[in-house]
């Protein structure tokens, strides 16, 4: 799969709460930054904590590109009534799996 392939498939595993899919798609030590977090998640057992803790959002596609040895996706993520914002997830690799994923963050309204 090409990285942007895997940066799509690892979205939709979190977005359909599939801790081991998104994780079999990671390096084992992979390093996961989340806004606002104390510090980083730690390797595939980080992602399925990530992908189990993740709300329930409406995350919409927005756009894609690979750049830089990083595939970055932004999606339009959406909680009703709440907030809605522009997240980039950036994908980095190494041997064809995700080595870092970290996030940026743009309000949408």
């Amino acid at each position: 799969m090409s990285p942007l392939e895997v940066a799509r498939a690892f979205i939709d595993a979190v977005q359909a709460k599939q801790a081991d899919t998104a994780a079999d798609l990671c390096a084992d030590d992979i390093e996961v930054l989340l806004p606002g977090a104390d510090g980083p998640l730690r390797g595939r057992d980080g992602v399925r904590q990530m992908v189990r803790m993740a709300p329930q959002l409406e995350q919409s596609f927005r756009s894609e590109e690979e750049r830089d040895g990083e595939a970055r996706v932004t999606t339009l993520t959406r909680a009703p009534g709440i907030f809605a914002n522009y997240t980039t997830w950036v994908f980095a690799f190494e041997d064809g799996r995700v080595k870092r994923l970290s996030f940026e963050l743009r309000a949408a309204n």
